[in-house]
This record gives structure tokens, C-alpha cells and sequence, in this order.
């Protein structure tokens, strides 16, 4: 049996080193790609490939949050499992993710008790499309992002990484008018008392990655 192909995606550097070379050493596992950036990840050309992200919830101030990025990543490679991997409680997942989408979405706490066996199992279950962890999706929020739709999260996720929309329609498999469309309707949630001397891509940018380094703390 091949191994199971993993991205990594992790915003702190000392636990990115940590965790891949001891994902590398195990038989069952093969990482494909190991990097702090979400924008990396969405330009990573072996994409395809992969079976399953592990994925750091918190980014940075300066980037897509974890769960923005899983869906931006499963919408480029529809059979790919996300794992999300956070200090934090992770209840938000649920209420992040449609119902619909959350086969194959797994979480799994940074803990310094974890053994990499348990994080292989989870990795290698979610790439099979199963949940390793129960999510309550009845958990409910009404900020902002949950305003917006995962379509709507995602390219404002991608706009925010300096994308333009051209470029996220062709990684969406899009066209760039229903990009446009996606945008316009985000800014309209994210600046809603925008004026006419207002940037608004730049202020929406800068209003949607402060809610998502705000929810993870």
C-alpha cells in the first residue's frame, strides 16, 4: 500500500521542522510539501496529489486562517482530507465548514503529550475521507465570517494572500466575473459602511484577516 501523501501547512516554524522530519521518517506517510505559507500551499503544483492537509488553525496576522485554507484547498482538489491542527478549541470547525462538507475534516490538538502514532492515524483516517473527531456543527456564531459563505471566505482568503482575481479564477476553476461577484459580496459584509474615498478591496482585506487572527485566540 502506498503511503499517504500529506501537506503541511504550519505557521510556527520550530514545530514545522519538529513534525515534518518525523512525518518523513515514518513508512506510511510521504509529505509532499511541508511550509508556513497558505499562498504556497494554493500555487503547490503536485496539489493533486496530495491525500490530506494538516493544517495549522492560526496562520498569522498576515494570512488565510486554517479552516479558509482547507476549503480553498478542497476546492482544488476535491478528495483531499483536512486535518486541522490548533492549541485552541477547535469547536469552530464545524460552524466554519457546511454540513455537507464535513466528511473527511478531522481536528486534532497541538499538545505537547501527542505522539506522532496518533497523529499518523488521524492523518491517514481523514485521508480516507472519515472524521477522526465527532464535530458539533449545532455550534452556532454570527460574526462576521459566519456571514459569509465558504465560497465568499475563500476568495477573500486567496484576495488577501495578493492574488487578483484573475488568478483566483484560475485556481478556483473560475470564471473572473463570478469571482467579482464572490468579492463584491464580502466587501459588502466585511465594510458595510464603506465610502466612495474608501480602498475597499484593502479595507475588506485588512477587516477579514483581523476577524480570523481574532477567532483564534
Amino acid at each position: 500500500m502506498r503511503p499517504t501523501r500529506v501537506i503541511y501547512v504550519e505557521n510556527d516554524p520550530a514545530l514545522l521542522g519538529i513534525l515534518s522530519r518525523l512525518l518523513a521518517r515514518r513508512a506510511e506517510i510521504e509529505v509532499l510539501l511541508a511550509t508556513a505559507s497558505a499562498e504556497d500551499a494554493l500555487a503547490f503544483a503536485d496539489l493533486g496529489r496530495a491525500d490530506v492537509a494538516l493544517i495549522d488553525l492560526a496562520l498569522g496576522a498576515h494570512q488565510m486562517n486554517g479552516i479558509d485554507l482547507g476549503l480553498a484547498l478542497r476546492r482544488a482538489n476535491t478528495n483531499l482530507g483536512i486535518v486541522i491542527h490548533s492549541q485552541h478549541p477547535l469547536d469552530q470547525v464545524a460552524r466554519r465548514v457546511p454540513e455537507s462538507e464535513l466528511l473527511g475534516w478531522s481536528t486534532i490538538a497541538k499538545s505537547g503529550q501527542m505522539r506522532i502514532d496518533e497523529l499518523c492515524e488521524v492523518l491517514t483516517t481523514t485521508a480516507r475521507g472519515l472524521s477522526s473527531r465527532k464535530l458539533d456543527s449545532s455550534v452556532t456564531d454570527h460574526g462576521q465570517l459566519d456571514d459569509m459563505s465558504p465560497r465568499q471566505r475563500t476568495v477573500m482568503g486567496m484576495a488577501a494572500t495578493g492574488l487578483s482575481t484573475k488568478e483566483i479564477a484560475r485556481r478556483l476553476s473560475s470564471t473572473e466575473g463570478s469571482v467579482r461577484q464572490d468579492l463584491s459580496r464580502a466587501y459588502r459584509i466585511l465594510v458595510p459602511e464603506a465610502s466612495d474615498a474608501d480602498d475597499l478591496r484593502t479595507r475588506a482585506v485588512l477587516a477579514y484577516l483581523k476577524l480570523g487572527n481574532g477567532e483564534e485566540r
